[in-house]
């Protein structure tokens, strides 16, 4: 496996790609399990293995050196960061959501997708990759549809040949192998269903926020629109304390009935613990991979 793992690495190299270790799974009582040793890990043989890249993503290297280190003798999973630091966008179908019917109907309206370089997940999927548009493309889950999503700038995928948490290995398309099918650009349809979709969301969010200020909340919706609220501004990287003051006076001035001060000190404290708990992921890389 090390020396398979190995020959892909030097591939993704000579391509262009910043590659990074990953987590992998294990057998541990006739089960597989991911390498960090959670039993509820919620990126199982996904997520980058800290002990090497601190950073997670942002260790991504294009260094042979690096890659000979963390791949010459171990069994890691691989990874490869998308967008501009690698060069790529990557489209991610998941049959378990539909992904291969949307896509079928998306290709039915608009011709097939372009001969491209291809990998097949372990779990069933398809990464469907294209030449960077040189303009930001943002991760994305479901926007272009059910089942598909986008790995931009800021994210990564799991890559050839990892294995699964269900034990099948990824794998290279025999049909749209890079050293076969050169690397294509996107079609515009899809890119213009990326940009479009996040702006006309950023609107409709906009809107739902003015509306949800404007009109507060009635009993029945004032947890619900507390936590929600609360999630907005810790989300935005503001100061707990000044979240705790500005929900505070939402609730004194826009819940009918107002809920009682302890109770909202307290859905904001939840909220700013598992803020600042994904945070810490996020600065390790996070999102599902494939």
């Amino acid at each position: 496996m090390a020396t398979t793992l190995l020959h892909h690495a030097r591939l993704y190299l000579s391509l262009g790609f910043a590659v990074l270790p990953l987590h992998f799974p294990f057998a541990r009582n006739s089960a597989l399990q991911c390498s960090c040793g959670r039993d509820e890990c919620r990126q199982p043989a996904k997520h980058p293995f800290g002990r090497l890249v601190r950073n997670g993503l942002k260790d991504a290297s294009k260094d042979p050196a690096k890659a000979e280190q963390w791949f010459h003798s171990a069994r890691f999973n691989i990874g490869i960061a998308t967008g501009a630091a690698s060069g790529i966008i990557v489209l991610d179908i998941d049959p378990r959501h539909a992904g291969d019917e949307t896509l079928a109907s998306l290709e039915s309206e608009h011709g097939p997708l372009p001969a491209t370089w291809r990998f097949l997940t372990g779990g069933g999927g398809e990464h469907i990759i294209f030449r960077h548009p040189g303009c930001k493309i943002p991760n994305s889950a479901g926007a272009v549809g059910p089942g598909l999503d986008v790995r931009g700038d800021g994210g990564y995928i799991v890559a050839p040949p990892s294995l699964h948490m269900s034990g099948r290995p990824y794998a290279i398309s025999v049909d749209h192998h890079p050293e076969d099918v050169p690397l294509a650009e996107a079609p515009a349809w899809l890119l213009e269903r990326v940009t479009a979709t996040k702006a006309v969301n950023k609107a409709r969010k906009a809107a739902e926020w003015r509306s949800l200020t404007r009109d507060g909340a009635v009993d029945g919706e004032r947890n619900v629109t507390i936590a929600r609220l609360s999630g907005l501004l810790l989300g935005r990287r503001l100061d707990p304390h000044i979240c705790l003051d500005l929900v505070l006076a939402f609730n004194a001035t826009r819940c009918k009935p107002p809920l009682p001060d302890d109770e909202v000190v307290a859905t904001v404290a939840s909220i700013a613990r598992r803020e600042l708990g994904a945070r810490a992921l996020h600065r390790l890389g996070g999102g599902d991979h494939g």
